[in-house]
């Protein structure tokens, strides 16, 4: 597989369109374009190296160096994180990040004993938000 493929794919499977990716990595959609048919073969470093972050890999893998993406075995969890995260409220939106800053900053017991007091705060029940558990069974249910 070509750089370029690598690219496409990693951008299909992030559900990204070409001039999404070129946002983020401060291209034009052309140059995206460019990239994936193979039009430009010596990208330069940096551009790999945003390119790599944008798609959640490493720039050996999207150079071909690599037969491995690392993004492979996280890619349905980031892609269902993010889509969450989309979903969510603009409120919800700035909590979520204020948590993900403050939860950086734990060591691993730390981060156990978050995740354990917000499972803990799920049971109370002045605390549900009922829409949002009744979503949940009833997307459990009808799992394809």
């Amino acid at each position: 597989m070509t750089t370029g493929e690598r690219i496409r794919q990693l951008r299909i499977d992030h559900q990204m369109t070409q001039e999404e990716l070129g946002a983020k990595v401060g291209v034009q959609k052309a140059a995206i374009y460019k990239y994936e048919n193979g039009l430009v073969v010596n990208l330069k470093r940096s551009v790999i190296e945003k390119l790599a972050l944008a798609l959640d890999t490493t720039p050996t893998y999207l150079m071909g160096m690599e037969d491995n993406d690392v993004s492979d075995s996280l890619s349905s969890k980031r892609t269902a994180i993010l889509t969450m995260l989309r979903e969510s409220e603009a409120r919800d939106q700035a909590r979520i990040s204020e948590m993900i800053k403050d939860f950086q900053k734990l060591n691993e017991d730390g981060k156990e004993k978050a995740v354990e007091r917000i499972h803990e705060l799920t049971e109370i029940e002045r605390f549900q938000n009922l829409h949002a558990i009744a979503f949940e069974s009833y997307r459990e249910k009808h799992k394809k």
